[in-house]
């Protein structure tokens, strides 16, 4: 199978200390890959500059044969980033916030379908109000309708149960598992390891600003045990 994303010798410094080395993996289509390793050790920044919210300081990167990191952004459309805190206009409402994403990535709007995943995700009713007034897991559940709704073929999810209570945790489970059967790529964090590896195909160990080690099928005490043999 040819490789939906490959990275290779990615480089990161913050006040000349190297946060990310010589970082290179790979995801195929419609896998669902777990990124972790200690506090400080580079995933968010990692997943920003896949996103291309960051540039790296060296390394290469395609998506579906097409060179990431460069001024022509169309790679973007087919991928989506969903941070700690959903990128949302506080005093829009839910509906005119996911308006306006999907417009600026060329979606056309599905009210039919807004209606249904906020029936699923728990947000019914709540829809014209400012998302100002959402509670955390709220504003997480709707960044995850974003997704939903929009197009994309590789996901970064940067800590996307932080917020969420045990059902909102289990219906992103059944989300995960719907993009991988539709040939979705994922790569998300996670300080939860017993989710983590439920979910995730395979598991990356970041360390020290590499990819130190690779487990497929992980299981959350192997993953415990790599972070806890950390010296």
């Amino acid at each position: 199978m040819t490789a939906l994303i490959t990275a290779t010798g990615i480089g990161k410094s913050f006040n000349l200390r190297p946060v990310l080395r010589e970082v290179s993996f790979s995801l195929d289509p419609g896998e669902t890959v777990l990124l972790f390793g200690r506090n400080g050790c580079g995933k968010t920044t990692l997943l920003k500059i896949m996103a291309g919210i960051m540039r790296p300081e060296r390394g290469q990167a395609s998506l579906d044969s097409r060179e990431l990191f460069t001024s022509d952004s169309h790679w973007r459309a087919d991928m989506i980033y969903l941070g700690h805190r959903p990128s949302l206009y506080p005093a829009f409402s839910a509906r005119e916030n996911l308006r306006l994403s999907l417009r600026l990535r060329r979606v056309d709007w599905d009210e039919i379908s807004f209606q249904t995943l906020l029936e699923r995700h728990g947000l019914s009713g709540r829809e014209d109000e400012p998302v100002g007034a959402y509670s955390e897991g709220m504003l997480q559940r709707l960044g995850l309708i974003r997704l939903e709704l929009s197009r994309w073929k590789l996901a970064l999810l940067d800590e996307p149960t932080s917020a969420l209570d045990a059902d909102g945790a289990s219906l992103l489970g059944e989300t995960l598992a719907r993009w991988r059967t539709a040939g979705r790529a994922v790569l998300f964090t996670s300080h939860d390891m017993l989710w983590g590896a439920e979910h995730a195909d395979r598991a990356l160990h970041l360390q020290r600003g590499r990819i130190a080690s690779e487990l497929a099928s992980p299981a959350a005490p192997d993953l415990l045990a790599r972070l806890t043999g950390e010296t």
